[in-house]
């Protein structure tokens, strides 16, 4: 019978190969591949934007380009005393109307996926779908950092700063004349970048022996400001030296070029600031609307919030701490007692929450906890409740003593910057103040997809078939009653 040329190639090629090997091992030998699916490491803790108790997202009435609402203000304290005489006319009442204004500005985040990368993933991950969502994180992202630091009006020229000299601590050398600007940061450039305009140049000449000095800078706090960048150097040019979260710092060398940034300053943005002494504001922006800080600091203008001083005053407590950190006073922090006591003096209010940073929650929660007036609460008797406790602890709530011992919840929020608390009044419980809720974030279009059409493009990556959409909302802030409101910076 005759035999099969193919078959005998077959069986000749199968024999030389297992001449060649003595069995089948990892390294040569049929693999898997193990899909574990795939993970995000990309945070998305958005606590102002999620709190829609506190920051209700709704849909205006009408469309226009900024939401307008009208105010009665407080003069309370200019009112004529109402006791007359008999027969006689009660005196006027005064009335103080204000209009004011919110500008309405999108936010939108971007993405791209091609029609390949969707056939590559396929059962495996939708990647239309993960670009999806996570070009949404980045828009709440956005949202939560805009409702609470978003700037329209410009922080301004700051003080000349004060300046000291040390012999020790440093290694600046003796007779050193030493130069020092400082460039305020609002809420969005400590998230965002930038910074606004250099203050004019204090000098000091240091020591007349050794060469160890340091230079100690401050300033008082600016309305607006939640951090500071300082430049240092000669009588010409001063180089960026360090951005602090208090308006002072302690300069222990001349730089001769612009230093990099401070890696204990959390979520400070990466993007490097100029590197000398900037000569134009940045501490603003026309595509920004006013957040929650900028507009309770802000004065009242006729088309929104302009810089304090400039405008009719809202009435809101600033309180600048003067780079102190916060210390126990007869059972309480002093920082939150003094917030209180201010907002009490002025408006018989009680903050709903402080928002802050988790630097200084962590440590109101360790004064008061390690102090001889922490309360200590113990579990029943049983061995399993005794021997099984928790340790440590945080303190989420604060008595308003001012207040008559209102509690007062304590808000980590990450993007309040280290150095900063707002204490927020969620209700104004006035009569006739017609306030459901102190805050809205007010939408002529909330959070939605736009999808564009894809343009060919040769010659360009991504420029074949693909999905180009965008999510985007646009919207403001409306803080309809800023005089119950308070923001303490300069916290150490």
């Amino acid at each position: 019978m005759p035999t099969n040329p193919a078959e005998e190639v077959t069986q000749e090629t199968l024999s030389q190969y297992s001449k060649s090997t003595a069995g089948i091992f990892a390294s040569t030998g049929l693999q898997g591949v193990d899909l574990s699916g795939r993970v995000s490491l990309i945070p998305a803790n958005v606590p102002a934007r999620n709190n829609t108790s506190a920051f209700p997202r709704v849909i205006a009435g009408e469309g226009a380009q900024v939401a307008q609402w009208r105010a009665w203000l407080n003069l309370n304290s200019s009112q004529t005393d109402a006791a007359v005489g008999t027969d006689y006319a009660g005196s006027m009442t005064l009335f103080q109307e204000q209009d004011v204004f919110a500008a309405f500005k999108p936010l939108a985040k971007a993405g791209r996926v091609t029609l390949d990368a969707v056939a590559f993933a396929r059962n495996y991950a939708d990647a239309l779908a993960d670009a999806e969502l996570l070009t949404l994180v980045q828009l709440f992202i956005a949202q939560d950092t805009h409702i609470i630091n978003g700037q329209a009006w410009a922080l301004g020229t700051p003080p000349t700063p004060t300046l000291s000299s040390a012999a020790t601590g440093g290694s600046i050398a003796s007779g050193t004349a030493v130069y020092v600007k400082v460039a305020p940061r609002s809420g969005a450039n400590y998230f965002l970048g930038g910074n606004g305009v250099a203050s004019a140049a204090a000098n000091v000449t240091v020591g007349t022996t050794g060469n160890t000095n340091t230079v100690s800078a401050s300033l008082a706090a600016m309305k607006g400001a939640v951090a500071y960048d300082w430049y240092v150097g000669t009588s010409g040019t001063q180089y960026y030296y360090t951005t602090t979260s208090v308006a002072k710092v302690t300069i222990t060398s001349v730089p001769t070029a612009a230093q990099a940034l401070p890696t204990n300053l959390a979520l400070l943005s990466t993007t490097a600031p100029s590197a000398t002494a900037p000569t134009a504001d940045g501490s603003n922006s026309a595509n920004w609307y006013n957040g929650l800080i900028a507009s309770t600091l802000g004065d009242y203008g006729t088309a929104g919030p302009v810089v304090p001083g400039s405008g009719t005053a809202t009435g809101s407590t600033f309180v600048d701490f003067a780079g102190n950190a916060p210390a126990l006073s007869g059972g309480g922090v002093d920082v939150l007692d003094q917030i209180n006591d201010s907002v009490w003096a002025s408006m018989q209010l009680s903050p709903t929450a402080y928002m802050m940073n988790s630097a200084q929650g962590d440590e109101i929660s360790k004064l008061i906890l390690g102090s001889s007036s922490a309360t200590t609460f113990l579990p029943p008797t049983d061995a399993d409740a005794r021997t099984n406790l928790a340790g440590g602890g945080f303190v989420g709530r604060y008595v308003n003593r001012a207040a008559g011992g209102v509690p007062v919840s304590i808000e980590i929020h990450p993007r309040v910057a280290p150095g900063t608390i707002i204490a927020r009044c969620d209700r104004v419980p006035f009569p006739a103040s017609n306030i459901g809720s102190a805050f809205e974030v007010r939408c002529q279009y909330d959070t939605m997809r736009f999808d564009y059409a894809a343009a060919y493009a040769a010659s360009t990556l991504g420029g074949g078939p693909r999905y180009d959409f965008e999510i985007r909302s646009m919207e403001t802030l409306v803080n309809y009653a800023p005089s119950a409101q308070a923001i303490a910076t300069n916290i150490g």
